[in-house]
This record gives C-alpha cells, structure tokens and sequence, in this order.
C-alpha cells in the first residue's frame, strides 16, 4: 500500500477541502473552451505537472502529521470536488487509527508523463503518476509498518468555475515498480 494520489490496501487519498465548484457538475464549457484554448498540449501538461507537484509538496505534509491538523487550506487551490471530500476522510481515517508516514522521510515521484490515452469524464488533461513509497511506509502509533510500495495513478484535471486548472478525480493501482509507462 501506498500514500499517493491512491491506495490500493488501506487508503486513497485525494487531498483537500471542499473545492470551488460542485463535485458533480462539469467545468463550464464557456471555461474550458477559453481556458484550454489559450494554452498548447504542452503547456496544458506544464500546467497540470505544477499543480500536481505543488499538491504532493501538500500532502506529504499532511501525511507525516498523519491528518491530525486536517487538510491544508492550501489544497483548495490545486484540487476540488470529490477529490477533496476523499482526502478529508483519508486524513480522518489516518488521525482516528493513529497511522502517519515514518517520520523523517518523504514519498518520491518515481515516473510522471502525459496520458492522453486515459480519459476521466471532463477532464482536459490526464497525467500518470508513480509514487514510491518504500522508504517512507505508512506506520501505526508504535512504528509498525501499516503499508509501503509502489502505487501509479492517473489524475484527471479539470477547469473549476474560476479558470483554475485543479485535480478531480483520480485512479491508480498497486504495482511492482515505477518502471512502468
């Protein structure tokens, strides 16, 4: 089990508080048509890689103080929907059984590419992910290894109602390496 973007063994975070557009809806079209249209396929994944990152940098955070503190208000900036509301439970879940990443150690982007091939519903650009957890596993309250290894994920990214390109949806699996495309 890893802490990434998702978990395959006991949890699946997707950090956040509620974002700024309803979970359920689409980004408005109008939105999306200016918004996407103003930045190249290269930009566009530039543009999902930064948000991407800046929200690791937010969940690795909250995962060492294992959810205790909650989420970051930070997270409303790079994510929304039921992205949020997922992460918010995964940290009550980690404060409530007493899990934490190790202390000291932070997970590692192991691979990231653009994966037009992966489609979400509304999403203007997929990314894949690797994250390596080994060196810094998920532990109980006594230091017992609770889970650690390798997780790839796919992350759906999508306009929220002010022009933000922000993180909704996601789906991943446990593999054997990062050594996957």
């Amino acid at each position: 089990m890893v802490l990434g973007v998702s978990c395959a063994v006991v949890v699946v975070p997707a950090c956040g508080r509620q974002g700024s557009a309803d979970p359920t809806a689409p980004a408005s079209s109008a939105l999306v048509s200016s918004a996407s249209a103003s930045l190249s396929q290269d930009e566009l994944y530039a543009e999902a890689e930064r948000v991407y990152r800046a929200y690791f940098e937010l969940e690795q955070q909250a995962f060492l103080e294992g959810g205790v503190n909650g989420v970051p208000v930070e997270m409303n900036q790079y994510i929304m929907g039921k992205y949020s509301l997922m992460f918010s439970d995964i940290l009550a879940q980690m404060a409530k059984n007493g899990w934490r990443m190790k202390p000291g150690t932070r997970e590692q982007i192991g691979m990231m590419r653009n994966a037009p091939e992966m489609t979400g519903e509304y999403s203007v650009v997929t990314i894949r992910v690797c994250i390596d957890s080994n060196n810094s596993p998920l532990v109980d309250s006594n230091g017992v290894t609770v889970g650690a290894g390798f997780d790839l994920n796919s992350v759906f990214f999508k306009y929220d109602n002010d022009g933000n390109l922000k993180i909704y949806g996601s789906t991943g699996e446990s593999v054997d390496s990062c050594d996957v495309s």
